[in-house]
């Protein structure tokens, strides 16, 4: 008998899935905005269970995130595999604006030898729009497909699909663009154009009904690659919201009147489809579990998958027979699950390189505010701009994969300045998010410690009456309750952890609070706004899972 796959099989941040297999290798490569190394890549076994395996984006890709709104940045990573080849690759949107509803993104491709990279310079695509992905046909052909944004008013909005023709060799795209569909419902926000073939038709996976709580996935089939495509009668096939609505030139993604309380999962959409070795099939998307009584998500949009089944008539189904997205689903027969999933983190900075799941906002990972050697066992980061900057900021920080979370550091840091501060960060962009940190008190010439709040962009310091710290290190710790924070701390490694303020409402760190599609991480960070010339030093980090 099959196991069961518990959904969300990747919580916390992790948008946009694109699910491979190579062999009995499973990987999906998921969304990261404004977040470097940039497109995390998770692999499994069994499908129910996965880890972060490694990233594409490095810094030597070149592309640059620095001053990138939320949520621009990079979008929907696409992953296939080529087997005349035998080359991986990833195509990806860099979305750099959306002021105007312009959508000015650029379209990339990169290849690599093996799923670990390195993987190539990225080749620019196109600018049309965004979602790319790349459907490498058995004739040796190789086809792009993106949504071709529309910027005209008085034209249907959100665009249409375009397919184009790529050739890997010349390193570009060959050929006119073909409109292929307008989309297969009357949802809207059409986007994320999937390829896939099957038993001689070609069928095209788009995401529609925006990516909130009217998503879901849509298929249209065609025996010719270019259309015309018809659209399956059960369209969506994976959703939160299993009935007709019409929303077509409607520009809203968030679309909060579409929630509906009897959805396991909320959000369900934008899918990508593999099979097994054995013939069966599964569709991975994303989806969201809003707090208790209410619309907000900090968690962002997850990653879910659902098993799935050709009928006669030749279209997908669920498992079950129906179109609504499920917290659970059977597993692949005969497979036995390899372990639980990879939730929390621990970074001791024993080693030359930070922990994967550690990301940095914006900026690039690099030894010019990094360092794991100038103190063994400890990393030091170097103070830059405050964390409101979008451009060169010193954080660190990881997914928050649960409700029931705790993050903990200890720092060693000699401020000299008011301007000087490091510490323990819950974080969802440059304009929102929660600082525990030390600090410098002129009038005493001595640490302190306090709490630093951002709220769309405004600064709050929370505590009037500031904590000294006399001999410049202290330990931090947060644990996340659902919508609620409590930050303690701790002087000495023997003391009992002490309350540090009183305990703080983060469900504005949400998607729909914040009108973002990212999610909140958890981390370490410092800034200098004086001289540049502080530095913290941080014994570890840990986020534990606590549900």
């Amino acid at each position: 008998m099959a196991y069961e796959i518990k959904n969300p099989i990747i919580p916390g941040f992790t948008p946009d899935p694109s699910i491979l297999r190579v062999g009995d290798d499973y990987y999906i490569a998921t969304s990261t905005f404004h977040w470097n190394p940039g497109i995390q890549i998770f692999h499994s076994k069994d499908l129910g269970n996965w880890h972060l395996l490694t990233h594409v984006l490095d810094k030597n890709a070149g592309i640059d995130l620095r001053g990138t709104d939320t949520p621009a940045g990079i979008w929907a990573p696409h992953l296939s595999f080529d087997k005349k080849t035998g080359l991986y690759w990833i195509v990806l949107s860099k979305m750099n604006n959306m002021n105007g509803r312009m959508f000015d993104a650029d379209n990339y491709a990169m290849s690599a030898k093996t799923i670990m990279g390195p993987w190539s310079k990225p080749i620019y695509l196109n600018s049309i729009g965004f979602d790319p992905s790349l459907f490498h046909d058995d004739d040796g052909k190789h086809y792009v497909v993106t949504l071709e944004w529309e910027t005209r008013e008085g034209f249907e909005h959100p665009g249409a699909i375009v397919l184009d023709e790529f050739d890997p060799q010349k390193g570009q795209l060959v050929g006119e663009s073909i409109r292929i569909s307008r989309g297969g419902t009357d949802r809207g926000c059409l986007e994320a154009p999937h390829l896939y073939k099957h038993k001689g038709w070609y069928y095209l996976m788009t995401a529609e009904g925006g990516t909130g709580y009217g998503h879901g996935v849509v298929l249209q089939r065609s025996k010719n690659i270019a259309g015309p495509y018809e659209s399956d009668p059960k369209n969506p096939i994976v959703t939160s919201t299993p009935y007709y609505f019409y929303r077509r030139g409607d520009p809203d993604a968030t679309r909060p009147d579409l929630y509906n309380p009897d959805a396991p999962l909320q959000k369900a959409g934008h899918g990508s489809l593999v099979d097994t070795p054995n013939g069966e099939w599964y569709l991975a998307h994303l989806c969201a579990r809003p707090l208790p009584g209410t619309l907000d998500c900090t968690l962002g949009r997850e990653t879910a998958i659902q098993k799935m089944s050709w009928t006669d008539e030749g279209w997908l189904r669920m498992a079950d027979g129906t179109t609504l997205a499920k917290k659970t689903t059977p597993g692949i027969t005969g497979v036995h699950p390899e372990s639980i999933n990879d939730v929390g983190m621990r970074d001791d900075f024993d080693q030359e390189t930070v922990d994967q799941h550690l990301l940095t906002p914006y900026c690039v990972q690099d030894e010019s505010w990094m360092s794991s050697s100038d103190r063994k066992g400890w990393l030091r980061l170097r103070g830059r701009q405050s964390f409101y900057s979008k451009r060169d900021v010193s954080i660190l920080a990881a997914r928050v994969d649960g409700f029931r979370v705790t993050a903990e550091t200890k720092l060693s840091f000699h401020p000299k300045h008011y301007s000087d501060s490091a510490g323990l960060i819950l974080y969802y962009d440059n304009s929102n998010w929660i600082f525990a940190r030390m600090t410098y008190d002129e009038l005493g010439k001595h640490p302190v410690i306090d709490i630093v709040q951002a709220v769309k962009g405004a600064k709050k310091e929370l505590m009037k009456v500031k904590i000294p710290v006399n001999d410049g290190q202290v330990s931090f710790r947060a644990t996340v309750n659902y919508d609620r924070v409590q930050f303690y701390y701790q002087v000495d490694d023997s003391d009992s952890w002490a309350a540090l303020g009183s305990q703080l409402e983060i469900k504005y760190l949400s998607d729909e609070e914040i009108d973002g599609f990212t999610g909140l991480m958890a981390g370490i960070g410092t800034w200098d706004a004086n001289r540049r010339t502080s530095y913290a030093d941080f014994d570890y980090f840990s986020l534990d899972h606590n549900e």
